[in-house]
């Protein structure tokens, strides 16, 4: 799990959440489509877009349905590393 940073406010339906530097040198930018997750690692949503600056950007995180976006204002979020499909994404065909 990497920090995401903190849930400001709720727009649309969709979080806004203030990016935060790690270890103090780079920001990590996560992908589009990548999961949050909350403490408790309960997926929240999805990254949906980036913006502002490169050192603290903002991300817009759409939320997964059932989820109450407003109850997690305030909140740190994170993003989920384990999911994903490593890479191979593509079927190979014979």
């Amino acid at each position: 799990m990497k920090r995401l940073g903190t849930a400001l406010h709720v727009v649309a339906n969709r979080l806004i959440v203030r990016g935060e530097q790690n270890d103090g040198s780079e920001t990590s930018i996560p992908r589009t489509n990548s999961w949050v997750v909350d403490q408790k690692r309960t997926k929240v949503g999805k990254v949906f877009d980036i913006f502002g600056p490169v050192d603290n950007p903002y991300i817009i995180v759409r939320p997964n349905r059932g989820i109450d976006a407003a109850a997690h204002v305030g909140k740190k979020l994170y993003i989920d590393e384990a999911s994903g499909r490593d890479g191979k994404w593509k079927r190979l065909r014979s």
